[in-house]
């Protein structure tokens, strides 16, 4: 089985980075969401509750302003596993700041949010181009500007809910609600990677029946272990689907 650690709120921040460098466990690397301050700053935080106003702080707040969330920066991230000369993947779900388009003006407004976004995050990933980064998003607009700019990481769409946007990426992450043998074989023939989204119990439950269960298909069977899982339960999720 392939397992993305995902940083979430179950693990303090050091002890995450220290075990994940030292691959103490079964990964095929690791996950971060991270946003973007008014400054600029790149930080990654663990999901909560309501993501929105989260990320709407950081996004009107300065990096110095923030003290009182639980955030280390890209950059700090990135250092540490540039020294350890990590090899793995490690996954980048690029939150985008969202304002409601209600005039050709807004429009604009987002458009000129995306690029400054781009070309922060481009700036920040610089020093980093010996390291295996997959850049995602929910948002195919930032994805595409990536693509426009050549970016030395791989990209991918977040597909949730109603997003079912199939842009020409390197690789795809679904929701549970999207779990479907034909759909992920169709793009793993296509060269592309595939990751499953594991957020939640509920989540962890389908993802077993759907693989595992007495309703999985030889289909099923075939493809799980060239599925990468983004796991917020990696330690569970590994001792459940190795029995």
């Amino acid at each position: 089985m392939k397992i993305l650690a995902n940083k979430t709120d179950l693990y303090n921040n050091i002890d995450f980075l220290k075990k994940s460098v030292k691959m103490e466990s079964p990964l095929e690397g690791v996950g971060f969401n991270i946003a973007i301050t008014k400054d600029n700053k790149f930080v990654v935080f663990s999901p909560v509750s309501d993501n929105q106003t989260t990320i709407q702080t950081i996004a009107n707040k300065n990096l110095n302003e923030l003290k009182s969330l639980d955030l280390l920066t890209l950059d700090y991230i990135l250092n540490i596993y540039k020294a350890e000369k990590y090899r793995f993947k490690i996954f980048l779900n690029l939150i985008p700041s969202s304002i409601s388009i209600t005039s050709e003006e807004s429009l604009e407004a987002l458009k000129n949010i995306n690029n400054n976004y781009i070309e922060n995050l481009l700036k920040a990933i610089a020093p980093y181009q010996d390291l295996n980064l997959y850049l995602g998003s929910i948002s195919d607009s930032l994805i595409n500007l990536l693509k426009e700019k050549k970016s030395f990481a791989k990209l991918g769409i977040v597909l949730f809910g109603g997003n079912l946007n199939y842009s020409d990426v390197d690789f795809y992450l679904f929701g549970t609600g999207l779990l479907s043998d034909e759909i992920f074989k169709q793009q793993l023939d296509l060269k592309k990677e595939v990751m499953v989204y594991v957020g939640t119990s509920n989540d962890l439950s389908l993802v077993y029946e759907h693989f595992k269960g007495e309703k999985s298909t030889a289909l099923a069977n075939e493809i799980f272990d060239q599925i990468l899982f983004l796991n917020d339960y990696p330690e569970l999720f590994f001792r459940l689907f190795s029995k």
